[in-house]
């Protein structure tokens, strides 16, 4: 072979050489890229605490645009068992309960209108809680357990509620199923404020008032000890209030 030929053959491989390299290195930016953004993504998803948005549905008793005829009705409510709470939207709504499930929503209407009394269900709306955090572990843990322990109360509340109406439980001994409902989040919030009490972003800090809030619901609870209203009556207002409270930290959040 002459040295221009060799000359030639050299130049030829130099430049497949090159190419080569070339497409192997965009094949290892393109995957490089693929990881980074791949990864971005688990790391919003995985840097988020979050709480679902929910419905439940609520027996309401009476609905006035006036807010001093719902509060007279608020009271014949509570003499009669129901929460008598007021929720407030378009109209002023006193409600008597509130269900997760649409359907005992309705059987408790039916067997309410079949004693003659009127009433009509609506659907209350809460939207999602999302909270970004750099927590990991112990700290994620807690704050969710933080965002989520207001539905839950709702739950617990629901369910002590629904005990004391069929005489599952006397209200001495809802008491002392509340002392352990209590006693729970309590240690919810305690575990909360030891951990983000110095990190108190926005959303933070509203959420640590909105659990004091939430503290003080549950004592004033325990502390009732007046016969005028049925203790399953104040039950249910408690989880109103509850929820109430979820509401406002949901939209304060957003």
């Amino acid at each position: 072979m002459t040295n221009k030929n060799k000359y030639r053959s050299s130049k030829i491989l130099t430049i497949l050489l090159t190419v080569f390299c070339l497409a192997l290195c965009l094949s290892f930016a393109e995957l490089f890229s693929s990881l980074i953004t791949t990864s971005g993504l688990s790391a919003i998803k995985d840097g988020e605490v979050k709480q679902s948005a929910f419905n439940l549905y609520a027996i309401c008793l009476y609905q006035t645009d006036t807010q001093t005829l719902a509060t007279e009705n608020a009271t014949l409510a509570k003499r009669q068992g129901g929460a008598g709470y007021i929720w407030q939207g378009d109209k002023f709504y006193v409600l008597a309960s509130c269900y997760e499930n649409e359907e005992d929503a309705k059987k408790v209407q039916q067997n309410l209108q079949e004693n003659d009394t009127s009433c009509d269900i609506i659907t209350l709306s809460f939207d999602a809680i999302t909270i970004s955090t750099t927590s990991t572990g112990q700290e994620k843990n807690i704050l969710t357990e933080s965002v989520q322990c207001f539905k839950n109360l709702y739950k617990q509340l629901y369910d002590l509620s629904v005990s004391i109406d069929t005489e599952l439980l006397t209200d001495i001994q809802a008491k002392v199923s509340l002392s352990d409902i209590t006693s729970n989040f309590k240690r919810t919030k305690s575990n909360f404020s030891a951990l983000f009490n110095s990190q108190l972003t926005a959303s933070i800090l509203e959420l640590k008032l909105s659990l004091e809030s939430v503290e003080v619901i549950l004592d004033e609870l325990a502390d009732y000890s007046s016969t005028e209203t049925p203790y399953t009556s104040v039950v249910k207002y408690a989880y109103f209030e509850i929820l109430g409270e979820y509401d406002e930290l949901a939209r304060a959040i957003q």
